[in-house]
């Protein structure tokens, strides 16, 4: 009896030792569970903080890359994100901060990487325009639209009688003319004329079957009176860009009127051209900047396009202003210099048809017009009220072109224009190139150009930042009168504006007061201007 009992218990206790097992091995296997979820929770959450601060690295590295960010704005950025990662670790303490954590992490993670595309993109687009010292000389060989040859190759084999100028571009059009040479074992039949009227009236008569020229020479013919949109006529069978270094010679200070430190003078270009911005063409947008950074004045000064007055490479012939771009930018820059006697230490050219698909990605601008008025552009027709006018690119463009609807054509035109950069500046400041940065930025980068170095315009850009002092700008427009003219390129009569020498003494004054540090306003320049 006492073995069954015993046995019983026995039992009984090894049944119930095996039941606590049991028990104890499940909460020990749940438990375990648990705890590789947190784990393997923590080392998600490390790995993405480890993400996000060489993510933050690379942005403030980016940032700082572009010289226009102040280094202190850097810091105070690297900072703020270099808390996050930390964060992002100490939540990993718990399940449920950690998961807030990871979500935390891959959402800023997702922001900086947004950054750093933007930056990169930014840095490309400054990369590309600034410390810009060439430019390209575009020459083409040209036939009349309906001739039968579409090629170079067809019209040296027909033997086509081929018309140069005598002096103009004649080492890239002679480098030119090697080429075609070279490639066609031959030797062209070529007629030299002293202008491209000339050569456009050899033309039309059929003395010559086609032509050799820089292209804007034909950009030249279009804006003149006789043969307005002439190369709509004319079919292009060859083109070749000779590219050349932009050669910008220091000049001595002058002993009576020195520049300030913290002071230059810039000239601004656009130019009338759909090609590269860095192609020969003529200036229709003249501005000279003075820039004084101690005042934080600037003083616009504006030049019509068509003002008449001596190149720089004309031995004293006087010219329209707008073909000095036709001979290089050096030349547009040497005969300002002359007209003002000043000193302009870089230049800016921007690319005015460019302004197409940078209006377009912004989504359009609003451009203020004073007159009524329609105008054509190409095969399109345009028509603008007076007062606000929401543009499109190629609205845009036509709006600043148009002069002939103006009783005071080309200064009516250059109002115009400031006012379609007045849209585009808007347009710039609202949230369509937050929208558009990319797109924007891409057409920037085709439109604009400087010889300021990077490290110059970053230099400016870090003051403006980190000062609250609003620049105090001033416009200035030189006056003159219309008139017909004999002018150096061409050598036919052509509208100009013949300079009021006393405007151009008065602002000469004025651009010395801005640079010698006097603080101006626009009612004085106004006011004291000659009428």
């Amino acid at each position: 009896m006492s073995t069954k009992s015993e046995e019983k218990k026995s039992t009984t206790s090894s049944n119930g030792s095996e039941g606590s097992n049991g028990s104890d091995g499940a909460k020990g296997s749940n438990s375990s569970k648990k705890k590789s979820g947190v784990s393997k929770l923590k080392i998600v959450g490390c790995v993405c903080a480890a993400i996000e601060f060489i993510l933050s690295v690379f942005f403030i590295y980016f940032a700082i890359s572009t010289q226009v960010v102040p280094m202190k704005y850097a810091l105070i950025a690297g900072i703020v994100l270099g808390i996050f990662p930390i964060l992002v670790v100490l939540m990993q303490m718990s399940k449920k901060t950690g998961i807030v954590g990871i979500v935390l992490s891959i959402l800023i993670m997702a922001i900086v990487g947004y950054g750093i595309y933007l930056v990169r993109h930014a840095n490309k687009a400054l990369d590309k325009v600034t410390g810009t010292t060439t430019e390209i000389t575009v020459v083409n060989a040209y036939v009349k639209k309906a001739d039968p040859a579409n090629s170079i190759n067809e019209a040296v084999d027909n033997k086509y009688k081929f018309g140069i100028l005598k002096v103009s571009e004649r080492d890239k059009v002679n480098e030119t003319i090697g080429d075609i040479e070279k490639t066609h074992s031959t030797k062209l039949d070529i007629t030299e004329y002293n202008s491209i009227y000339e050569i456009v009236s050899a033309l039309d008569s059929g003395e010559i079957k086609a032509f050799i020229c820089s292209a804007a020479f034909v950009s030249a013919l279009d804006g003149s009176e006789e043969y307005q949109h002439y190369s709509e006529g004319l079919k292009i069978i060859m083109e070749k860009q000779v590219e050349t270094e932009v050669k910008i010679e220091e000049k001595p200070e002058k002993e009576e009127t020195p520049k300030q430190a913290g002071t230059f003078c810039m000239y601004i270009s656009g130019i009338d051209t759909f090609g590269s911005v860095s192609a020969k063409s003529r200036s229709d947008v003249n501005i000279i900047a003075v820039v004084n950074r101690n005042t934080r004045q600037i003083l616009l000064v504006t030049t019509p396009r068509d003002f008449y007055v001596p190149l720089s490479i004309s031995d004293g012939s006087p010219d329209k202003l707008t073909h000095a771009g036709i001979y290089g930018i050096e030349v547009s820059m040497e005969t300002l210099e002359m007209v003002y006697d000043i000193s302009l230490d870089y230049y800016l050219r921007m690319n005015f048809t460019g302004f197409i698909d940078i209006i377009d990605a912004l989504g359009g601008v609003d451009v203020y017009s004073q007159y009524s008025f329609s105008t054509r552009m190409g095969y399109d027709s345009f028509h603008y009220d007076s007062g606000t006018n929401h543009l499109a690119g190629r609205a845009a463009l036509a709006f600043a072109r148009e002069r002939h609807s103006f009783g005071d054509g080309d200064f009516q035109r250059g109002r115009n224009q400031m006012a379609v950069i007045k849209g585009v500046i808007a347009a710039m400041e609202s949230s369509q190139l937050l929208k558009n940065f990319s797109a924007v930025m891409e057409e920037l980068s085709d439109s604009f150009e400087t010889n300021m170095s990077k490290s110059e315009v970053g230099e400016i850009v870090q003051e403006q930042l980190q000062t609250d002092k609003e620049w105090n700008v001033i416009s200035y427009e030189v006056l003159g009168t219309p008139d017909m003219k004999v002018c150096y390129t061409g050598g036919g009569n052509a509208s100009v504006v013949v300079p009021n020498w006393d405007s151009v003494e008065y602002i000469k004054g004025v651009m010395n007061r801005v640079l010698n540090g006097d603080i101006l306003t626009q009612e004085e320049v106004t006011e004291n201007s000659p009428k």
